[in-house]
C-alpha cells in the first residue's frame, strides 16, 4: 500500500490495540490491515464499505459529534488524536480511537488513520463539518464509474453561503479557487475540499498522500496528481455539507500555512517559475494584512506569521516520505496553537 509515496507489504496480522509508536517513523504508518479482523461498527447501508477518518485537534465535543454522526453511514469510524488526547470517556464504543506519534497535520492524520480499518472507499472529514446521508450516499454512488478515484459534495458555511465546491486552479498562477458552484448534476473538475473528502482506495494507495503540506493543500495536491494518473475527480451538487465555522483552528494560524503552501503547491505541481510568481504575489498581499493588524486587529501576529511562512517557502519541501517537519505546527513558535 502506498499512502506516503512508497509501497509496503501486507503485514502478516492486524493489530487489534491503540498505540503510540515514538520517534515517528512514516513506515510504521503504512501498514495495511484486513478488514476480515474486523467487525462493521456503524451503520453502513451503502453497496460498498465506508470508512470514515476524523482528523482531530483541540475541545473533544465537535469531534466526538462528527464521529457519532458518522456511525450513521460508514462501516467503521477511526478518529485520529493530532493533539495525542486520550480517548475520551464517553465516545461511542464503535469508534476507534487511536494516538499518533506526534501531530501528523491533515493529510498524513488521514492516511495513517485509514490504515486502521480498511475499506474500498474512504471519507476525510474535518471535526466541524457534517454531511448527512442522503449526501454520502450519492457521493458514494459515483464510483460506480470505476475510473472515478476523488469525490466531493458542495461545502457550505452555517448560513448556507458556498465556502467549497468544484475546485479550480487560475490560468496563470494556477492558484487554487475553491467558490465554484458545480450546478445540479456531477461535474468534472480539478479538486475538491479535503474537508469533506471521498477517495477511492486504490487511488489513495497508488497516488500517496503528500502529508508535507501539514494543513492546507494538501487536497489540491492529491488530487492534482491523482488526475495526473489517470483518475477523475468530481463534485456533486446535489449532495451539501456543512462546515460549522473554524471552531478549532480559528484567528491567525492559517496565515502561515496559507502563505507557505500556496507557494510549495505552486512549485511542486507546476514548476519553479510559478513557484517564484506565487511567492512574489504572496509578498504583494503583505502589505495588505499589515494594514489589517494595526487597524482592525491591534495585533500583528498575522504578518508575523506571513512573513515566516515566505521565509519558510523558500526552503525545500520535505517529500511526501519524509512527512511533516518535526517542529509543527510551526506558528506554535510564535503563537498559542
Amino acid at each position: 500500500m502506498k499512502i506516503f509515496g512508497a509501497a509496503t507489504q501486507q503485514p502478516s496480522r492486524a493489530v487489534l490495540v491503540e498505540q503510540r509508536s515514538s520517534p515517528w517513523d512514516p513506515s510504521q504508518s503504512r501498514h495495511r490491515f484486513d478488514s476480515k479482523f474486523f467487525h462493521q461498527t456503524g451503520g453502513n447501508k451503502l453497496p460498498t464499505e465506508l470508512t470514515s477518518v476524523v482528523v482531530h485537534y483541540g475541545p473533544a465535543e465537535a469531534t466526538v459529534r462528527v464521529a457519532e454522526s458518522a456511525l450513521a453511514y460508514s462501516t467503521y469510524v477511526v478518529v485520529v488524536a493530532n493533539d495525542l488526547m486520550p480517548r475520551p470517556s464517553k465516545l461511542d464504543s464503535r469508534i476507534l480511537w487511536v494516538v499518533p506519534p506526534r501531530n501528523l497535520g491533515f493529510g498524513a492524520g488521514f492516511a495513517w488513520g485509514a490504515t486502521h480499518r480498511p475499506a474500498s472507499i474512504l471519507l476525510a472529514l474535518n471535526n466541524d463539518v457534517i454531511v448527512g446521508e442522503d449526501s454520502v450516499r450519492a457521493c458514494v454512488e459515483v464510483f460506480s464509474d470505476e475510473h472515478v478515484g476523488v469525490v466531493g459534495p458542495v461545502l457550505n458555511h452555517e448560513d448556507g453561503s458556498l465556502q467549497s465546491g468544484a475546485g479550480t486552479v487560475s490560468a496563470v498562477l494556477r492558484r487554487p479557487h475553491a467558490h465554484t458552484r458545480p450546478g445540479a448534476g456531477v461535474s468534472d473538475c480539478i479538486w475538491v475540499t479535503g474537508a469533506v473528502m471521498f477517495i477511492r482506495a486504490s487511488a489513495l494507495n497508488g497516488v500517496g498522500m503528500d502529508g508535507s503540506y501539514f494543513l492546507g493543500e494538501e487536497d489540491v495536491d492529491f488530487c492534482i496528481r491523482a488526475r495526473a494518473q489517470g483518475w477523475h475527480v468530481r463534485c456533486v451538487g446535489t449532495a451539501p455539507a456543512t462546515h460549522f465555522g473554524s471552531r478549532v483552528i480559528t484567528g491567525p494560524r492559517w496565515s502561515y500555512y496559507a502563505t507557505r503552501n500556496q507557494v510549495w503547491l505552486a512549485r511542486s505541481r507546476y514548476g519553479l517559475a510559478r513557484g517564484i510568481a506565487t511567492w512574489i504575489w504572496e509578498v504583494g498581499l503583505l502589505p495588505r494584512v499589515f494594514l489589517a493588524d494595526v487597524v482592525k486587529r491591534r495585533d500583528i501576529t498575522s504578518s508575523r506569521l506571513v512573513l515566516k511562512g515566505l521565509r519558510d517557502a523558500l526552503r525545500r519541501k520535505p517529500s511526501a516520505l519524509e512527512g511533516p517537519w518535526a517542529n509543527e505546527p510551526v506558528p506554535s513558535a510564535l503563537m498559542k496553537w
